[in-house]
């Protein structure tokens, strides 16, 4: 009797062992939530660029504004060549703006900041990442865009100093010719009367008129006083 009780509570306890434990049962496939978070291509978000702010600023058409962080504010030198570089890039086409990075990209995904850093129209700011150094480094290595003529990479052009005016010439020296005295005029007295006549006598040696015949003394004094010993 024990062993027959025995065998028949420890079936019960069997079967009731199997009905307590529980069973996994996987939900039918329908009930499944469709995953909706998929990214949406930039293409397909119908965003376009109205027009051109700057070099790194646009207008959507939206009426939002959309201005890429990664770049800097275009410098005076470069500034209108930015812009025509995002007008030529970005007019008109279909675009995707992140508003939390401040990233633009193309229809086909292309990052702006990229093609701009790229083709010198754009310069890095704040914390640029590896690739816009590389695509920045690339621009200065040609260089172009800004980084050329006539920007050499500064925001503004320096303006040439211009060279300080040539002295004023030095005056010519005022040099004074040695005055010389005026020739005397040829006089010629043929006889001491006719320099006497003409108030000349006596004459000097060096004067004008005198005459060695005229002295004859050769004292130097031609025409002496008539008083003189041999006057003429």
């Amino acid at each position: 009797m024990s062993g027959v009780v025995l065998a028949a509570l420890t079936a019960g306890c069997t079967v009731q062992g199997h009905q307590s434990t529980p069973v996994a049962v996987e939900k039918p496939v329908e009930d499944t939530p469709v995953t909706t978070s998929a990214s949406v291509a930039p293409a397909q978000l119908g965003i376009t660029v109205a027009s051109i702010v700057d070099g790194r600023s646009v207008m959507l058409s939206d009426g939002s504004k959309a201005e890429v962080t990664a770049l800097a504010q275009p410098g005076p030198c470069w500034a209108d060549a930015a812009a025509s570089f995002a007008k030529a890039m970005l007019l008109n086409q279909q675009v995707r703006y992140d508003r939390t990075t401040g990233a633009l990209s193309l229809a086909d995904g292309t990052d702006y900041a990229l093609l701009a850093l790229g083709n010198g129209a754009g310069r890095t700011t704040g914390t640029p990442t590896p690739g816009q150094r590389e695509a920045e480094g690339a621009a200065q290595r040609v260089p172009m865009g800004l980084w050329g003529t006539p920007c050499g990479g500064k925001d503004t052009t320096e303006t040439p100093t211009p060279p300080p005016p040539p002295p004023a010439p030095a005056p010519a020296p005022t040099t004074t010719k040695p005055t010389t005295p005026p020739k005397p005029k040829p006089v010629f007295f043929a006889t001491c009367d006719d320099a006497r006549r003409a108030g000349a006598a006596p004459l000097y040696w060096g004067q004008p008129g005198y005459r060695v015949e005229l002295d004859d003394n050769r004292n130097g004094i031609a025409c002496e006083s008539r008083y003189s010993t041999g006057y003429r």
